[in-house]
């Protein structure tokens, strides 16, 4: 079975029309990470700054705000998870757009390793 150039890119499309609107998966240890904008508590020790990342080439149109921001979300809590943290205090999501639609996603925020449930938030 031979292909022709039309083919070939409506698959290429629809391969990464599917893996453009998905968002970031959650690894076990990061489904342990608490995220909020309250400050850690007492006897936290700060692990690092990250940056979270969601969208990219694919977004605007294919991907919805809330989905871009869930792949950022789950990207800094795997990052702090990485890391051993067990809470990430974060800031507030970071839009960028392009022509006219959002685009991209970034949050950034502080992972922490404490000695007891962090403060929700």
């Amino acid at each position: 079975m031979k292909l022709g150039f039309k083919s070939c890119f409506l698959v290429l499309a629809c391969l990464l029309g599917s893996n453009a609107c998905k968002t970031s998966d959650l690894s076990p240890a990061a489904a342990n990470v608490a995220a909020g904008r309250n400050a850690a508590g007492p006897g936290c020790k700060p692990l690092g700054y990250l940056t979270g990342k969601g969208g990219g080439t694919f977004g605007g149109s294919l991907v919805s705000n809330e989905d871009l921001i869930e792949y950022a979300m789950n990207d800094l809590r795997n990052q702090a998870a990485e890391k051993g943290a067990n809470y990430v205090q974060h800031d507030p999501p970071q839009m960028g757009s392009g022509d006219g639609t959002t685009t991209t996603v970034t949050i950034t925020g502080t992972a922490y390793q404490c000695p007891k449930a962090a403060p929700a938030g």
